[in-house]
């Protein structure tokens, strides 16, 4: 039997009373608008009947447009354009493929039934590397396949699933699905939604959702998101039910609905907004009474803002507030929420010009322990700087006028309840001398300081300290072999010298300045002191040496720096404060890094003291990061303060994920405190991925510094590709991996060929 072919067209233009030529049939067909109307049918066998009637059998195929349906029979009305087919049917779509055992369909209108349907939906968007935190990752997108009773075509786009089951599985890997009665598809917003929904993982219903719905494509939509649970020494078991509003393309809104075990229910909500000018984040906890401690309208409000007004101004607002002192400590999971001792409540107004830049800040906080802790409220504080390049110099100028007040929630006594205004005013000429291979920077300031205080003996004081200081450094470099590579060998030798004449100071009050910790860094600061209200008196002089190993593509390979200041004179202003005043040399300061092949990593840090022969501080850290998924970290760190031994530390770390085989791998932190004994913290976790899904269980155990006992926090989850997660809320369970593991990738942020080596 041969096969035949017929294209209605050619049928139609039989019935024509005039026939065109064969050119212009050639040119009709190549006709974009004629192409897209053309209808194709072919099989083994084909009949017409009553001229209007085709019926193709064995392996029949129509096409129209992007359409290409299949079937063992297919009968096509030409007047009405709908079809039927029998056995085997398949119909393939711009981004759904489906096959099913029979198919009634119209083409003009899309609409029909299929039964007996299985279905692939195609993803528009590739695997993409992003950077988060700092770091790469690797989005994946996902096909959805599935299967139904019936299918109703509702136009182009819109498909109802009846008795239907959908899941990013591959082929014969029925891991999970979502089962429902009722979904819809629609392929042009790239949208899901099932009602009645039941999750069975492995075969057995896990989790149901009166009402749910995904995209296609990962794109916002509104909808519940999946449930997340977990569990905490302080609050018990965790649930949380969230449902996402997604208002407009810049707005969105999410509520949730929370339980914990032992304190009861309570609600919470975030909304946010982003245009071209502004953005900002609005959140609200909200619990009627905790049925653990016995109070009522516990809250937690963060309110955030920022705002670009044009021309240069700024403006932003960050304003939190808790009922009460215990708030984070009773119902928070994450450490670096239990320990916050203070929340923000500021306002900020912002000029950014090519000369000056103005700063308005009001801040106060709300305390959450003692007045020790207070910080002084600025009500307000505005800073003006102005910069200029001339010729030969350059003009600068730092002035900043604060207004100090306190909490009146605390009772304050002595220097502490002294509060008042502060004007500063720091002009500067520079005059620097550059070349290629070297730099001199010579640099007179002029610091005046005003006090109109309250609670003070005297009201009013004034004070001008002038300064001097240059900065001067050398270029060196070299071409050298090692290994037979050409790298480049650099040598930088930098001189700092500063000059500021000692003023007695002891009068005056301390509204927010502390002494600065000496390091690599602080080494080359004019006053040792951060904040305005002291200036440390100084004859010193900085020397350092830097040198470097470049390759050829001008990477860095290796460095090291060593450096150490000059004392010509007692230090008279810092009288007390943590610092030897009468030494003539400070300590040495030794730093090198190393980027060694195969992705490893090294970094050391020291300060020695030469004079009692004793490492006061370091800090050494090793990274080895091969491929993604694979990345250990390992540190060192030391302090020993000779002045206050209870300031000794000395700690030990290491974090890191590593593939473990058969598709599991492993998660995990050890801090370890050497001087005290005692764990810090331990997380151990592991993740398994099952290809269409992830599995993953962290456990955690951290001493905190605001509560006597341990914390304890154990997470689970279970990760539907495309979908999203089951069990410890997913936003959160990974800020919490990527603090106490920096550099890590969950399985799905990790590249498919890394992946698939893990499977055995």
């Amino acid at each position: 039997m041969f096969r035949k072919t017929i294209s209605l067209l050619w049928v139609l233009l039989l019935l024509l009373p005039q026939l065109s030529s064969a050119e212009d049939l050639l040119s009709e067909k190549q006709s974009p608008e004629i192409s897209q109307d053309l209808v194709e049918i072919e099989g083994e066998n084909l009949e017409t009947l009553l001229d209007r009637k085709m019926k193709a059998r064995g392996n029949a195929i129509l096409k129209k447009g992007n359409k290409t349906i299949k079937a063992e029979v297919i009968e096509y009305d030409e007047i009405s354009e709908k079809l039927i087919t029998q056995g085997n049917t398949s119909i393939e779509l711009e981004n759904i493929s489906l096959t099913g055992s029979s198919l009634n369909y119209k083409l003009t209108d899309y609409t029909g039934q299929m039964d007996d349907v299985s279905f692939n939906l195609k993803s528009q968007k590739k695997e993409q590397t992003v950077i988060k935190k700092g770091y790469e990752i690797t989005k994946h997108n996902y096909n959805y396949r599935g299967d139904a009773k019936t299918i109703f075509f509702d136009g182009e786009n819109k498909k109802r699933l009846q008795s239907s089951r959908i899941t990013t599985c591959e082929a014969n890997s029925d891991d999970w699905y979502i089962k429902s009665k009722n979904i819809e598809i629609d392929t042009k917003k790239d949208q899901v939604k099932a009602s009645n929904a039941l999750v069975e993982f492995k075969g057995v219903p896990i989790f149901y959702m009166p009402s749910t719905s995904f995209s296609l494509n990962k794109n916002r939509q509104s909808g519940f998101l999946s449930s997340t649970f977990g569990t905490t020494t302080r609050s018990g078991f965790d649930l949380r039910i969230p449902y996402y509003f997604n208002i407009s393309p810049n707005m969105d809104a999410t509520l949730s609905a929370r339980h914990l075990g032992r304190r009861g229910p309570m609600a919470e909500g975030q909304f946010r907004y982003l245009t071209e000018n502004y953005s900002g984040v609005n959140e609200l906890q909200y619990m009627n009474h905790d049925e653990a401690s016995g109070q009522d309208n516990r809250y937690f409000l963060k309110l955030t803002h920022q705002h670009q007004f044009g021309r240069g101004w700024s403006g932003s607002y960050d304003l939190q507030k808790v009922s009460d002192n215990n708030y984070f400590a009773d119902l928070a999971s994450m450490i670096q929420v239990t320990s916050v001792v203070n929340l923000p409540q500021r306002a900020n107004l912002n000029y950014s010009g090519d000369i000056w830049k103005l700063n308005v800040l009001t801040e106060k906080y709300q305390t959450l322990t003692n007045a020790l802790n207070s910080p002084y409220q600025r009500l307000p504080q505005v800073n003006l700087s102005g910069n200029k390049d001339f010729d030969n110099f350059t003009l600068d100028l730092k002035s900043q006028w604060t207004l100090f007040d306190r909490d009146d929630k605390f009772k304050f006594t002595g220097n502490q309840q002294i509060t008042g205004s502060r004007l500063s005013m720091t002009p500067a000429i520079t005059i620097p001398l550059t070349s290629n291979y070297g730099y001199i920077k010579p640099k007179v300031s002029t610091n005046i300081r005003s006090y109109n205080l309250n609670h003070s003996p005297d009201n009013n004081k004034d004070i001008i300290t002038p300064i001097f200081s240059l900065d001067s450094g050398v270029y060196l470099d070299r071409n050298i072999n090692f290994l037979s590579q050409n790298y480049t060998n650099t040598l930088e030798p930098r001189l700092f010298y500063v000059y500021i004449p000692y003023k007695d100071q002891s009068v005056l009050p301390n509204f927010d300045t502390g002494l600065a910790d000496l390091n690599m860094q602080t080494l080359f600061y004019e006053n040792q002191y951060n904040g305005l209200d002291r200036i440390n008196d100084a004859n010193q002089l900085t020397a350092s040496v830097t040198s470097k190993i470049l390759d050829k593509n001008g990477k860095e390979r290796l460095s090291a720096i060593i450096a150490q200041r000059y004392y010509f004179e007692d230090r008279r202003v810092f009288g007390n404060d943590q610092l030897d005043a009468k030494k003539a040399n400070s300590d040495i300061f030794m730093g090198a890094s190393a980027k060694l092949p195969n992705s490893l990593n090294l970094d050391a840090m020291f300060q020695f003291n030469p004079s009692s022969n004793s490492l006061l501080r370091s800090t050494l850290g090793a990274r080895y990061n091969p491929e993604p998924g694979k990345m250990l970290n390992v540190s060192h760190r030391l302090i020993d303060n000779i002045i206050d031994n209870n300031q000794n530390l000395e700690v030990f770390n290491v974090a890191g994920q590593w593939p473990l085989g058969n598709r599991f791998y492993s998660i995990g932190r050890y801090n370890y405190d050497l001087k005290a004994s005692q764990t810090i913290e331990v997380l151990a976790g592991v993740e398994y991925d099952g290809g269409c899904w992830v599995a993953r269980s962290i456990f955690d155990r951290i001493s905190l510094p605001t509560t006597p006992e341990a914390n304890y926090a154990f997470f689970v989850q279970l990760e539907l590709n495309g979908i999203g997660s089951i069990g410890s809320d997913a936003n959160r369970l990974n800020t919490f991996l990527y603090r106490n593991v920096p550099g890590l990738r969950t399985v799905n942020q990790i590249p498919d060929v890394n992946r698939q080596a893990n499977f055995n």
